[in-house]
């Protein structure tokens, strides 16, 4: 991608969790917390299937993976939450570069929305904690539509909510289903490397894969 692209774009959205907080690694080891803690099972560490999906989604994938029939998922998801939040509060970061680049982006005037398949709790907790909140006035959550990624409507959602058509948005996103929920949607998907790498996000269909803030900011 070069310069000139940026002059058709009047929006871009933000992925939360290993986009604009590094934060995976917590979120998926959330994951292992509650799984020993609730059933005494051990869920490994190859979080692929489940890395950008909404936390129900997760769970539900885990559980019957295990054959696990006997479970409260309200309880569960307030669990996880719980686990997320005791680490996060203390560990989490956001990336380098991002702060600058967010400011660039505001300047140039494009409107910028997150989207995320975490909760709104999680996306305040998150964006508070690291001190990017005061950056977006809108903040899409998986909770907000009836599919998580990998279908489009988280994305659909927020471009309507800045009030700009799906073809003029940039998406920016470190997960596979996140990169296949941008493209489902008619948008431009940039990968930010990390979850996975750079060919594995270029299959599941990125028009580009950046490495960090520093990469986009030479990029815009």
């Amino acid at each position: 991608m070069s310069k000139f692209l940026f002059a058709d774009v009047e929006a871009m959205l933000f992925d939360c969790d290993g986009v604009l907080v590094d934060s995976e690694y917590l979120s998926t080891n959330a994951l292992n917390i509650v799984f020993e803690n609730e059933f005494n099972i051990d869920i490994g560490r190859d979080y692929t299937p489940v890395i950008g999906t909404s936390l129900a989604t997760a769970l539900k994938y885990y559980l019957d993976l295990h054959h696990i029939k006997e479970f409260d998922l309200d309880d569960l998801k307030l669990k996880k939450e719980e686990a997320y939040f005791q680490q996060a509060k203390e560990r989490l970061r956001s990336f380098d570069g991002c702060d600058e680049f967010l400011t660039l982006v505001k300047k140039k005037g494009l409107k910028i929305a997150v989207a995320s398949s975490g909760s709104h709790e999680k996306i305040n907790f998150s964006l508070t904690t690291t001190g990017l909140k005061n950056y977006f006035e809108i903040f899409c959550s998986a909770d907000d539509v009836m599919k998580g990624k990998p279908a489009p409507d988280l994305f659909i959602a927020a471009a309507s909510k800045v009030g700009v058509s799906p073809e003029k948005c940039i998406v920016i996103e470190d997960s596979v289903n996140g990169i296949k929920a941008a493209k489902e949607a008619k948008m431009y998907a940039i990968g930010f490397l990390g979850s996975f790498d750079q060919q594995t996000l270029l299959q599941a269909g990125a028009d580009l894969v950046v490495n960090g803030y520093k990469n986009l900011i030479e990029l815009f």
